[in-house]
C-alpha cells in the first residue's frame, strides 16, 4: 500500500489486560473462504457460544471464520494416462478476512480468539493494520495461535481504519479491537443516493434496485436480502438520480450473497436537469466482441445472445464491456466478490444521475453513492 510500512513484533498474552480502552465496532468487509461457519460472527461483540447439540447439514456448528481445508493444494491428473497424477502444494497460500473499524481509531489492544477451535485453530497468522487516511500500515506477525483460547495483543498504538488477517488453515472465532477515536477522521460525506428511486426497472426477480438504494439495506438482517435477478437475466442497469454534488465514494455491497453475487459493475455519471426523463435507449450500451472476431453493440444482451445462438450447435466465447453513450461518462468499474463490501474512495466527479451496469445475473445487497452536495448560490 505504501512505503510507510513497518513490521512490529508485539507481546501476546492469554490473559485479558487489566486496563482496556473502549471496544470499537467492526464490520466484515471481505473474506477468502468460510465453508464451515457464518463468517460475520467473527466481529460479534458477544462472547462466542458453543451448543453441543447444534449441527447443520455439514456437521458441528461453530462461530467465526473457518475456511475449507483445501487452500494451497491442487491435483493434476493426466487424462491420457490415469495412473499419472501430480499433487501441487503451495506453502505461500493464505486465507484471509478484512474488517473495517467504525471510525479511525488509535488502536491499543487487539484480541484474537480461537475459543472452541480445540484441534483446528488458524496458524501462521499475519495481522496488517491499515490507516487509509495517512496511507500507512503496520504488520504484526503472530506465528502461533493456541487452541481454544484468547490472544491479547497490547500496546499497539497505531491509527487504524482497517485490519487484514492472513492465516493458514483452521479457524478464528472472534476479533475485538480496543482504542480511542483518532483526532483526524476521514472526510465526512453525505449519502447522495439515500432512498432514491430508479428511473426504470429491468429484471428484479427478488427485491429490487429501490431496496438496494434505501436506508433499509443496512446489514441488519442475518440472511440474504436485496436485489436478485432471475437466472435467465444477462446484463442489467440501475439508473437513478442523486442529490446533485461531487461524488467522492461509491459502495457496492454483496452482503450475504455467497453463491449468486454479480461479478462486474460499471459506474457512469451524467449531469442533467432533475426533471429529465431517461430512457433505456439513452443509456450506455454493451459492447460484445466474440472469439471469431465479430464486434457488436446492444442495449439488450439477453435478446442479442438469443438471436446469435438460434439454430447453431456451437458458439464462440465473448468479451463484454459497457461503453459510454450520449451524455454518460464512465467513472469507475468494480470486480465484485461474494459477500463483500466493495468501497471505492478518492473519486471526484460532479453528477446528478448515476447509471450502474451489472453482469451477468444474481444479486447484491446495497448501492451507496456518497459525496459533497452542491451548494446553491
Amino acid at each position: 500500500m505504501s512505503s510507510h510500512a513497518s513490521t512490529v513484533p508485539v507481546s501476546i498474552h492469554e490473559q485479558r489486560p487489566e486496563q482496556l480502552s473502549g471496544r470499537v465496532a467492526l464490520t466484515l468487509l471481505e473474506y477468502s473462504e468460510s465453508s464451515f461457519t457464518d463468517p460475520h460472527t467473527v466481529v460479534n461483540f458477544e462472547a462466542p457460544q458453543f451448543d453441543e447439540a447444534a449441527f447443520s447439514h455439514i456437521g458441528k456448528i461453530y462461530e467465526g471464520v473457518e475456511p475449507h481445508r483445501m487452500g494451497g493444494h491442487t491435483v493434476v491428473q493426466n487424462p491420457k494416462n490415469t495412473p499419472e497424477c501430480t499433487h501441487h502444494y503451495d506453502p505461500n497460500y493464505r486465507d484471509f478476512f478484512a474488517v473495517q473499524l467504525q471510525h479511525r481509531t488509535v488502536l491499543e489492544t487487539l484480541c484474537i480468539s480461537t475459543r472452541f477451535f480445540a484441534g483446528n485453530p488458524g496458524s501462521d497468522l499475519t495481522v496488517t493494520l491499515i490507516d487509509d487516511v495517512l496511507k500507512t500500515e503496520r504488520t504484526i506477525p503472530v506465528p502461533e495461535l493456541k487452541p481454544d483460547c484468547e490472544h491479547w495483543l497490547d500496546n499497539i498504538h497505531f491509527n487504524t481504519t482497517r485490519i487484514v488477517f492472513r492465516f493458514k488453515a483452521g479457524g478464528i472465532t472472534r476479533v475485538w479491537a480496543y482504542g480511542t477515536k483518532a483526532a483526524l477522521q476521514p472526510e465526512e460525506l453525505t449519502w447522495l443516493s439515500k432512498d432514491r428511486t430508479v428511473v426504470f426497472k429491468e429484471d428484479d426477480f427478488f427485491g429490487g434496485p429501490n431496496f438496494a438504494l434505501s436506508h433499509k439495506a443496512n446489514r441488519a438482517t442475518r440472511h440474504m436480502l436485496g436485489w436478485e435477478t432471475s437466472r435467465s437475466a444477462m446484463g442489467l442497469q440501475a439508473v437513478f438520480p442523486i442529490t446533485a454534488g461531487i461524488v467522492r465514494k461509491i459502495v457496492i455491497d454483496t452482503y450475504r450473497h455467497v453463491n449468486n453475487n454479480l461479478r462486474s459493475a460499471w459506474v457512469f455519471s451524467a449531469n442533467l436537469p432533475m426533471d429529465s426523463t431517461v430512457q433505456k435507449e439513452d443509456c450506455p450500451q454493451w459492447e460484445v466482441i466474440s472469439s471469431d472476431g465479430q464486434i457488436a453493440s446492444t442495449h439488450d444482451l439477453k435478446a442479442f445472445f438469443k438471436q446469435q445462438h438460434t439454430g447453431k450447435d456451437t458458439f464462440p466465447t465473448y468479451s463484454i464491456a459497457a461503453k459510454a453513450e450520449n451524455f454518460w461518462n464512465l467513472e469507475t468499474t468494480f470486480e465484485l466478490q461474494k459477500d463483500a463490501m466493495h468501497i471505492q474512495s478518492d473519486l471526484h466527479f460532479k453528477a446528478t444521475h448515476i447509471c450502474i451496469m451489472l453482469l451477468p445475473h444474481g444479486g447484491l445487497h446495497a448501492i451507496k453513492v456518497l459525496g459533497i452536495p452542491e451548494v446553491d448560490e
